[in-house]
């Protein structure tokens, strides 16, 4: 209890009601077709997003980062480009380590306050914190929900 006699109660953030908990564990978030090959990639959370787009960054598996995990308007943007894709997998290609450092922090720097974030609409915005941000070439994260899932919107 604080001094002016608010009741602070903590819970584990991994508490979902039921309902949630339900709903999250009927959605396959990375299914590959037997027959194809074909990976599908889902997201529901930011961390969906990040650990796909790490995946993908490792693997260099651009053609499922620009299909499947970078919102719509994101991809468009790209395609309404003269070399568009080949920019897209070109920034991808060579900013490949600092974009990974930045999603790992942003993945882990939540639990300790490094991380900021902000929701306008259907856009949630992770930032690095100032304290944090000056040792990174990017410092900011948007996911934009599509529907009942989650994308990829920008990198800055």
């Amino acid at each position: 209890m604080r001094e002016d006699g608010t009741i602070i109660k903590y819970t584990s953030s991994s508490a979902l009601g039921k309902p949630m908990q339900d709903y999250l564990d009927s959605i396959v978030l990375e299914e590959k077709d037997e027959l194809t090959g074909k990976l599908t990639l889902r997201a529901i959370f930011p961390r969906h997003v990040i650990d796909h787009t790490m995946t993908c960054l490792r693997d260099k598996n651009w053609d499922v980062l620009f299909e499947q995990l970078i919102s719509t308007e994101t991809r468009e943007y790209y395609l309404k480009q003269e070399d568009g894709r080949a920019e897209f997998e070109t920034f991808f290609t060579k900013n490949r380590r600092e974009l990974a450092r930045t999603l790992q922090r942003i993945r882990k720097g939540r639990d300790f306050g490094d991380v900021q974030m902000y929701v306008s609409g259907n856009v949630t915005t992770h930032t690095l914190s100032p304290r944090v941000a000056r040792d990174y070439k990017f410092t900011t994260v948007s996911f934009i929900r599509e529907e009942q899932f989650l994308k990829l919107h920008s990198i800055q």
